[in-house]
């Protein structure tokens, strides 16, 4: 089989975007067995990632053709972006796409001319079959021929030739974009998917059971409960030990014990007397472990957080706390200044570590990512890819 690959990318075009070496993308033990990969979303789509993401995913040590970005199992991508190199081949065309954060090969295999047809007399006026199959191919063809500079939307599997990575093109679209809308779009919306499905959210095994799922969904009503009485009462902050005392939240996790006891209907009647009572410490412990795992959830989502960690301190809401409103955008707005921040912005990781600094060490990346999103719905901040950010 031939490809481009070496000569693409290696040759005259060089991957930008802090490609990793060969060394760094070796083969690594699997974060999940095969049989779970199914149960990942992200296993099943194409992936939108950024190029350079691509390049660096890591193989899987056992099955051929799989990468991972994270604990997530990734095969196929949707890459958008503007073709740098390009070669005609007799099977196949091959092509570099460049999105800015690097550049990868795309191979698109020709597909065969359609089969001769049978020439059969024709009605008068009628259509030649034969011509129009033709016309149809040339057509779709052209179609899938692609220039220098032209912005194009592949997706397709992501495969190792050679020792280069690249990608086997199912799909080429040639995409309009006079005034770079699509390429916009594609800026916005890669930020958001990382933040919800790839960078910040880590595959989790699900547990196994009637009990583990009711458990599970009991806990996630708790939580949108909770958040939706923090907004409603514009809290500013709490301890949890307060939640607990509030009526409206307390019969939702003493809910959850009926789950449990539910588990245990097969207990004689002289068991089932001896049962706790609602009032008793073992139940008042059973509540406050329900709680406090809603309370650990908002904590990942970052809707709430700690100055100082622990589990009888002070939690803040994020959307109310001012103050560390005011600190971030006064970091973002002196920094980006800066002759290293003033073309791309101030990064993610260095707003996070001044925040620490001059707020308090129990921000969250979730928090602080939460912040960033309001402020920049509120035209105070812009984000550019690969999450740096620069003031209005």
């Amino acid at each position: 089989m031939e490809s481009m690959v070496g000569s693409l990318i290696t040759g005259d075009v060089a991957v930008t975007g802090g490609m990793m070496e060969q060394s760094d993308r070796q083969s690594v033990e699997d974060p999940l067995p095969s049989v779970l990969w199914g149960l990942d979303p992200v296993h099943g789509v194409f992936a939108k990632l950024y190029i350079q993401d691509i390049l660096q995913l890591k193989n899987s040590l056992h099955v051929p053709g799989i990468f991972f970005y994270g604990t997530h199992p990734i095969s196929r991508v949707d890459i958008l972006g503007t073709v740098v190199q390009r070669l005609e081949k007799e099977k196949f065309y091959a092509f570099g796409v460049d999105d800015g954060t690097g550049v990868i090969s795309c191979v698109y295999w020709k597909k065969q001319m359609p089969a001769q047809v049978t020439k059969t007399a024709s009605p008068p006026g009628g259509l030649n079959l034969r011509q129009q199959l033709s016309r149809l191919a040339g057509l779709e063809e052209d179609k899938r021929r692609v220039e220098l500079g032209d912005v194009v939307r592949v997706r397709g599997r992501v495969r190792e030739y050679r020792e280069q990575r690249e990608v086997s093109s199912i799909s080429v679209v040639k995409v309009s974009d006079p005034v770079f809308a699509a390429q916009i779009s594609r800026m916005l919306e890669l930020p958001h998917l990382y933040r919800s499905f790839y960078y910040d959210k880590t595959f989790r095994i699900p547990k196994d059971g009637c009990e583990a799922d009711e458990h599970g969904a009991l806990i996630l009503y708790l939580q949108s409960k909770i958040k939706q009485f923090l907004a409603q009462n514009q809290v500013k902050n709490f301890y949890q030990r307060e939640l607990e005392t509030i009526d409206s939240l307390s019969c939702i996790a003493r809910r959850d014990r009926e789950v449990h006891c539910d588990q245990d209907s097969a207990l004689s009647p002289a068991e089932t007397l001896t049962q706790e009572p609602i009032s008793s410490p073992c139940v008042s412990r059973q509540i406050h472990a329900t709680f406090q795992e809603a309370v650990s959830a908002l904590q990942e989502e970052g809707v709430i957080f700690q100055k100082v960690a622990g589990p009888n301190e002070l939690y803040l809401v994020t959307d109310e706390e001012k103050q560390l409103h005011n600190v971030t955008l006064e970091i973002i707005r002196d920094d980006c200044t800066q002759p290293k921040y003033i073309e791309r912005g101030c990064p993610f990781r260095h707003i996070l570590n001044c925040v620490r600094q001059c707020y308090g060490a129990g921000v969250t990346e979730a928090t602080l990512q939460r912040l960033l999103d309001s402020m920049e719905c509120c035209s105070q901040i812009v984000s550019t890819m690969d999450r740096f950010y620069t003031a209005c």
